[in-house]
């Protein structure tokens, strides 16, 4: 499908649910949100600084994983690592501060530092180490985004 036109649609359904359904919108959207992060603040020890470093992390490997397949374990490829400059950039997070987020990850074992001076999430048997520790998170967080596009979908 053509971009202009997928933006285009996009930009319709945006104008239509700001015209007519904002607030039904907005409360779906901050239930959502307030749950998610109260969520976060749970499994962070109330440190949304690690947590934004560590989703940057997660992101990198999730994209390499879904770009070889969407399966539970990874083939093996080489995974992508990212430096504490790059995600401080993404961030707006001083670089000393991620890096100190990063160190807190690796101490839970959850990214590993290269041999390059960068980051990575840590993987063990073909699955990210956190996958164990987070199972009950994530299948909160599929509830509230399948909630979340249910209650949505009428407005789209």
């Amino acid at each position: 499908m053509d971009d202009h036109v997928v933006a285009e649609d996009m930009d319709t359904i945006v104008d239509r649910i700001m015209r007519s359904h904002w607030a039904v919108f907005h409360l779906h959207f901050v239930d959502f949100m307030a749950a998610h992060l109260s969520d976060c603040c749970a499994v962070f020890d109330g440190d949304l600084h690690e947590m934004l470093v560590f989703t940057i992390v997660a992101q990198r490997y999730l994209r390499d994983r879904v770009a070889e397949g969407d399966s539970q374990t990874s083939t093996g490829s080489e995974r992508r690592s990212l430096s504490a400059s790059r995600i401080a950039a993404q961030t707006g997070m001083p670089r000393e501060t991620v890096r100190r987020k990063l160190a807190a990850l690796q101490a839970r074992g959850w990214v590993e530092r290269t041999d390059r001076a960068e980051w990575r999430m840590a993987v063990s048997n073909g699955r990210a180490a956190v996958a164990l520790t987070l199972a009950d998170f994530t299948r909160r967080e599929m509830r509230r985004v399948i909630k979340l596009g249910r209650a949505l979908k009428p407005l789209v």
